[in-house]
């Protein structure tokens, strides 16, 4: 009975000393875990300490590589932990955890101001007309924003990333266009709750917040509408987009320049529709749009210009 004792014993310090977790010792020399913790105190360990001290080493260790940068998938290699230890430590630890988003710009050297939209300023209200038409928010693979317009206008998607505050180069896309992606779950969350949809093409409406903001719909106007001057005299500011956005912006203008209600027109692509005001409207409107602004499309502002340039009794 002694030898069969003695030999459990050195069978369980054996297992114990080459790492074996307490669950399979138990399996292996078929005894309850309260014995295998009584053999082991016998022998000098106390496992419940030990296990203590391991796992405060641990934490430090994850603090440490986490605080560094490093993301879940170097850690979990590094320190041959699961996914799911790293996060119940850092939990623990109260370790605020980082998104993808985040992570990625931790790993490009790359930054960007996250709360660039939390209050809605002038500036914030215009950027985000912009993105109204001409941006782009993912929802499902990863938390980015994108902007594209035509290489002439590149300066104005420099002026967009200084604003963001972003690192981030702006790249050549398809055809004649640039485009600037950031990667953002803060921007991309605030962006939703104002209304944004990954379709947003064929389904987004102008939030409460924004609708009535002249910021906003300059910046629709320079993203996906037009302020030209026609050959006949005559001045012209259209806007393209869902037929609610229409809608809305048709009452936005009869309510703050004061022209006629006039009623959207069908537009080439699924759920597109388009408005257009001429001549003395056309001003008014350019005019409560972008006059005093401090940001603006420069060849739209610069047509706007023009406008006030012209005698009014001779526009069409």
């Amino acid at each position: 009975m002694y030898k069969t004792t003695n030999t459990k014993k050195e069978e369980i310090q054996r297992l114990y000393d080459e790492g074996v977790m307490l669950t399979e010792i138990c399996k292996l020399t078929s005894s309850s875990q309260p014995t295998v913790k009584k053999v082991l105190l016998s022998c000098g360990i106390d496992y419940d300490a030990e296990k203590k001290k391991a796992r405060e080493k641990q934490l430090q260790e994850v603090i440490e590589l986490y605080n560094q940068g490093k993301s879940q998938n170097y850690i979990e290699t590094t320190l041959k932990l699961t996914r799911k230890t790293i996060r119940e430590l850092l939990k623990e630890a109260g370790v605020e955890y980082r998104d993808k988003s985040q992570q990625q710009h931790i790993n490009n050297n790359t930054e960007i101001n996250h709360h660039a939209f939390d209050e809605l300023t002038p500036e914030v209200l215009y950027w985000i007309g912009m993105l109204f038409t001409d941006g782009h928010i993912e929802q499902k693979k990863e938390a980015s924003i994108d902007l594209t317009l035509h290489n002439n206008d590149i300066d104005h998607l420099y002026k967009f990333k200084e604003f963001l505050g972003s690192s981030r180069d702006i790249k050549k896309d398809k055809g004649d266009c640039s485009r600037l992606r950031v990667n953002s779950k803060q921007l991309r969350d605030r962006l939703v709750e104002l209304g944004f949809t990954h379709n947003k093409s064929t389904s987004i409406v102008p939030h409460e917040l924004l609708k009535d903001s002249r910021d906003f719909w300059r910046g629709c106007i320079d993203g996906d509408g037009g302020v030209y001057w026609r050959k006949d005299n005559t001045g012209h500011i259209t806007l393209c987009g869902t037929l609610e956005t229409i809608f809305e912006f048709a009452i936005f203008c009869n309510k703050y320049a004061s022209v006629k209600d006039k009623y959207p027109t069908r537009a080439n692509g699924k759920n597109l529709y388009q408005i257009s005001y001429y001549g003395k409207d056309a001003r008014k409107i350019a005019t409560y749009l972008y006059k005093d602004s401090t940001v603006y499309l420069q060849r739209k502002y610069d047509t706007y210009r023009e406008f006030l340039n012209f005698p009014e009794e001779e526009l069409v």
